[in-house]
């Protein structure tokens, strides 16, 4: 039985549209990995360190046959070879791409190395403009509360989401079948 899964991407450096395009490429080409819907492609302040480059951030609805650990892994190991370095990175800072596993269909997951629903989703217009545009409807599994809400909550505390995300890229991906065509059905 395959799983719903969304997933963030950002980078800001080097090529970092390519860099999106590429982590996304390179996902779908997994074994039991199927990518469907991807969002807008959006430009974004970077948060905490701000003396950096701005990100380039999307969403991605995917369909696995993996475990939670196992995607988490294969995420990494995307990473790795698009030329992120975690160990002695900063936190919060640069990096080539970042793959952040946000939500596992409507599970709640705490596990050693992985929390999922992402533990800050909610606080950052970056993960919910590009999630309202691919799950409006998706359910945070915590909070109770749709992404689209969450995004009226953020805008309610900091303002329009114009001048934190703009649009670069609109996305050829967005109809039903992805990468590869029609996504996985589940089993049940």
């Amino acid at each position: 039985m395959s799983e719903l899964v969304h997933i963030g991407l950002g980078s800001n450096l080097g090529d970092r549209v390519g860099a999106i395009l590429g982590a996304l490429e390179r996902i779908d080409g997994l074994d039991g990995v199927s990518v469907g819907r991807v969002s807008t492609l959006i430009e974004s302040e970077p948060m905490h360190v701000v003396d950096q480059p701005c990100f380039v951030n999307a969403a991605a609805e995917v369909r696995t046959t993996h475990t939670p650990e196992s995607l988490l892994g294969l995420l990494l190991e995307v990473e790795q070879a698009m030329g992120r370095q975690r160990d002695g990175e900063a936190p919060c800072g640069p990096r080539p791409i970042d793959l952040d596993l946000l939500l596992w269909g409507d599970q709640v997951l705490d596990l050693p190395n992985l929390t999922v629903p992402h533990a800050r989703m909610h606080e950052r217009a970056f993960v919910l403009v590009p999630m309202v545009e691919i799950a409006e409807n998706r359910q945070h599994p915590v909070l109770e509360t749709t992404m689209a809400t969450l995004l009226e909550s953020d805008i309610a505390r900091n303002g329009p989401v114009e001048g934190r995300c703009r649009m670069l890229m609109r996305s050829a991906l967005q109809e039903e079948g992805g990468l590869r065509g029609p996504r996985m059905e589940t089993d049940g």
